[in-house]
């Protein structure tokens, strides 16, 4: 992701569908500087010229890339909608309060909490029903030496709500770093941590510390190995972090596993139990193994863990009640089954079947399994939205009723509590924090207020599209009620479809500002995603890959049979994993898009191993030392399938310099390829030096990058 300050050619047809306005624009898009670099193997000649990129202290690679940032800063400001756009974006949700995440204890609510025009969450407690939100955390008073913004990662409070321990970063890098606060005085210990990126803080019951994850030292960001090896440790309050106990971390054998060194090593307590779990979570890996120990035991570094489950039994979400542990497994239900066995003496092959297979899966993110003082709480998808459940503590389940066809997002509760707090959304309900208590219904919290703005005038379409194979694909659309459906409406389609997640309903206030323009939006819900569960994951995993992008294609195809609108206003975008749908889908078929959006992409997937997020993939999508594996990785790389001389619609293509998930040179690489190569649309490269993967960005960043979107799929089409 570097470029230099030659010129590219571009013909002044390039800007007609960008406006008059911009048409006024006299610079060129820097070229980048080419290098010669030829991968080798299995047969492949892979030619990168833009090799030099993936080297952050080469001398061209920063300004290359804030050359490319000023031009497409020019050109996206330049587009006619863009300032009107950022304006309505701004009023939706200047004035919308939101709610993220929660955590009741006794009458007390910790809440992470975006106010009215505030720039990024903030964390608060609420002392009991109907009191005050008193602030505790507030990242928007806080500076990092180089003047960057700082966003709240993460945090937890002890079992009797007196402390909190919580991460800042800056800049979205996600380079956590650790403190604990006395919650009566908002007063810290003494102590900092660094290298606190996923630390899922676990207090101990007496709260005199607590287990949490962190990074190995000596880690060097930016290399192959930086989330290799990441170490459990236990701190003590009050303490050096070098005096902290080694929990666990690559390498170590227990109880017949050796942790890889892409396992990052969680220690999960809950309030009640005197057991700990030890769950060895393999980057993005949907199975994993789960181990128990007496906490007391655990405290000393010296623990004798006892497997709950094993890599064989596919265990993809548990809880713990009390001695009792709960795992969804689907060796032998691929669309998963609820299991009980003791945490004292796990036994899997004799454990009590609570929850038998049913008809549509478990799900395994976020709203997976979560213990209760009342039962344990679990979700369904079924190919977008999602129902809710119950399991009583004598097995007896309960469906509970959903208001609306919902996303669900998080479950929030503890065993010392009855009910769950549930935050869930859908297609055109703004996202809320509801709360079911048992013999109850979802009941909204208010804890995220309900917006000014109506949503009345949208509705969702569920169309269901026939893939070349002949599989049935979802595809979940966003309009105007009565919107002519004769192919004139700007359109964007989205694709994710990997990990297993599923794309559930989620309605963001930025969207209608471009809906109440007549656009249209939609996500395909193509293989590789969690709609359907394992199995339709499996399908679009690996070497099974290339159905993603090809439903991707074949979803889009459909929306425009449909009417919804035509290939000369539909622009697709992919984010993160969903950059090799978008990327392919480009490639393959240039000719059925007007645009294209590569956010934060991961575009050259032949070169799997080089970045410091890279091993943490492999199970997903192959292993680069696994000649198979290889083969997937270079089937699935949309950079390397550029051809000179083809006309390819326009492209924008996003990313932040401190993305610690895909690297930038993902995005700067792909754009200096299409550059080079397109005879097409234009070719843009949005670089945003204060962010990163786009957790942690400001809520101005996230709508100034939205008024982006949307101006460039309104420009696509116009003359």
């Amino acid at each position: 992701m570097d470029r230099r300050d030659f010129v590219l050619s571009l013909t002044a047809t390039t800007f007609l569908s960008f406006s008059h306005k911009a048409r006024a624009q006299t610079t060129k898009p820097p070229v980048a500087k080419q290098v010669e670099a030829v991968d080798t193997r299995l047969g492949y000649t892979l030619r990168d010229p833009y090799r030099w990129m993936e080297n952050p202290k080469d001398p061209d690679w920063e300004p290359w890339m804030r050359a490319q940032g000023a031009y497409a800063r020019q050109a996206l400001d330049a587009l006619p909608d863009h300032d009107a756009l950022l304006r309505r974006i701004g009023e939706l949700t200047g004035d919308l309060p939101l709610a993220s995440r929660l955590q009741r204890i006794g009458d007390a609510t910790f809440l992470e909490f975006r106010p009215s025009g505030a720039s990024v969450p903030k964390l608060y407690v609420i002392e009991r029903a109907g009191a005050e939100k008193k602030l505790l955390v507030d990242p928007e008073t806080v500076k990092d030496a180089g003047g960057a913004h700082m966003s709240l990662d993460w945090w937890r409070a002890s079992d009797d709500g007196s402390l909190v321990a919580y991460g800042m970063s800056p800049a979205g890098s996600e380079e956590s770093v650790a403190r604990i606060m006395r919650v009566a005085d908002g007063t810290h210990f003494p102590e900092t941590i660094d290298r606190a990126r996923f630390a899922s803080p676990q207090w101990l019951p007496d709260g005199s510390g607590f287990f949490y994850t962190r990074g190995r030292e000596g880690a060097v960001r930016g290399a192959a190995d930086y989330f290799l090896n990441t170490v459990a440790w236990l701190h003590r309050l009050g303490t050096d972090p070098k005096q902290d106990v080694r929990i666990a971390s690559g390498g170590d054998m227990v109880d017949g596993y050796t942790l890889l060194p892409i396992d990052f090593p969680f220690v999960v307590l809950t309030p009640g139990s005197d057991i700990a779990l030890l769950l060895p979570f393999g980057g993005v890996r949907r199975e994993n193994p789960l181990f128990a120990a007496p906490v007391a035991e655990v405290m000393t570094g010296k623990a004798r863990w006892r497997a709950v489950a094993r890599m064989e039994d596919r265990a993809t979400s548990f809880a713990l009640r009390g001695r009792d542990v709960y795992v969804v497994s689907e060796k032998d239900a691929p669309l998963g089954r609820v299991l009980r066995t003791s945490a004292t003496a796990p036994d899997l092959a004799r454990a009590t079947v609570v929850m038998p297979e049913g008809k549509t899966p478990i799900e395994t993110s976020d709203a997976g399994l979560v213990a209760t003082r009342d039962g344990v709480y679990f979700a369904r998808q079924n190919g977008g939205p999602m129902t809710l459940h119950r399991i009583a503590p004598g097995g007896q389940v309960t469906d509970i009723p959903m208001p609306f066809d919902a996303g669900i997002y998080a479950l929030f509760g503890s065993t010392d509590q009855d009910g769950v707090d549930v935050r869930m959304s859908g297609w055109v309900e703004p996202a809320g924090i509801y709360r079911y208590r048992p013999g109850g219904r979802l009941v909204d919290t208010g804890l995220s207020p309900r917006p000014t703005f109506s949503t009345a005038s949208y509705e969702s379409v569920r169309l269901i599209a026939t893939a070349r194979d002949g599989t049935k694909v979802p595809v979940s659309i966003i309009a105007k009620k009565g919107l002519k459906r004769d192919g004139s409406a700007p359109a964007l389609g989205q694709c994710y479809s990997s990990y297993g997640i599923s794309a559930a309903p989620y309605f963001s206030p930025r969207s209608i500002a471009f809906l109440e323009r007549g656009g249209v939006m939609f996500e395909v819900h193509a293989r590789g995603g969690g709609e359907f569960g394992s199995p339709w994951w499996r399908a679009g995993q690996k070497a099974n890959k290339p159905n993603t992008w090809r439903d991707f294609i074949d979803g889009c195809e459909a929306v425009v049979k449909a009417g919804w609108t035509s290939p000369k206003r539909l622009t697709i975008m992919g984010t993160s994993a969903g950059g090799i749908a978008v990327g392919n889908a480009l490639v393959e078929r240039p000719d059925l898009f007007a645009g294209a959006i590569d956010n934060v992409g991961w575009t050259n997937t032949s070169r799997a191993g080089v970045e410091q997020n890279s091993a943490p993939n492999f199970p997903e999508f192959g292993d680069p030392s696994n000649d198979a594996e290889y083969r997937g990785l270079v089937a699935m790389d949309a950079y390397q399938k550029v051809k000179d001389g083809t006309r390819y619609p326009a492209v924008l293509a996003m990313t932040g310099m401190t993305d610690p998930r895909v690297a930038p040179w993902h995005p700067a690489k792909m754009a200096a390829r299409l550059q080079s190569a397109s005879t097409g649309g234009p070719v843009l490269l949005r670089v945003d030096f204060d962010a990163g993967h786009g957790l942690g960005s400001t809520r101005q960043q996230t709508d100034a990058q939205w008024a982006d979107v949307f101006a460039f799929v309104m420009a696509q089409g116009r003359a």
